[in-house]
């Protein structure tokens, strides 16, 4: 579970950056929103380069503050992405379950993500928009298929409009983080 804590109590477990990857429109800014404050806009902006937004997380025994860079799926920031990819602790890569083209090109997402930080990535892939479950033409098995062949954490399929999983998804990341970091030098 996930909750705000007031500042005068925050003494952070770790501080990790985390990169939203995915085409446009497939939900990854509405992703990042209804975690960091619970609601769901329906209108559409483009981000144009990156967003940021922190988030402390209370998760278990642990104290996060989370900064999610929400990076721009346009062709045009593509030279950017390695830059804005680096000092990623982990990263969640999005795609639209009601347009298999954005599934496609996860792999890319993968390479750049693996460029800018290395070869062994804490990443995990979201189906989103499981809400529109009558356009849906990505089924779980696919979306578990890919998460397996490109070697990712996890698959989930989430909503940013209902916020199936959302909360699940980037605290299992947080906590997959703090597992990684923590067996590798010892708690903080």
């Amino acid at each position: 579970m996930s909750s705000r804590v007031p500042d005068e109590e925050r003494r952070f477990s770790a501080v990790y950056k985390i990169v939203t990857l995915g085409e446009a429109a497939v939900g990854k800014t509405s992703l990042v929103n209804k975690y960091v404050t619970g609601k769901f806009q329906r209108d559409y902006h483009r981000t144009l380069g990156i967003d940021i937004s922190t988030y402390d997380a209370q998760i278990d025994d642990h104290l996060f503050k989370l900064l999610i860079w929400d990076l721009a799926g346009q062709d045009i920031f593509r030279d950017l992405r390695t830059r804005y990819c680096q000092g990623a602790s982990g990263g969640i890569l999005v795609f639209d379950l009601t347009r298999p083209q954005t599934i496609e090109t996860i792999p890319k997402w993968v390479e750049a993500f693996r460029e800018a930080v290395g070869p062994d990535p804490l990443l995990i892939l979201l189906g989103n928009k499981a809400d529109l479950d009558k356009q849906r033409k990505i089924s779980p098995a696919q979306g578990d298929t890919a998460a397996k062949e490109l070697g990712l954490f996890q698959y989930k399929e989430t909503s940013a409009k209902t916020g199936q999983e959302v909360t699940t998804a980037f605290n299992t990341l947080a906590k997959m983080m703090y597992r990684h970091h923590t067996s590798r030098r010892g708690p903080p």
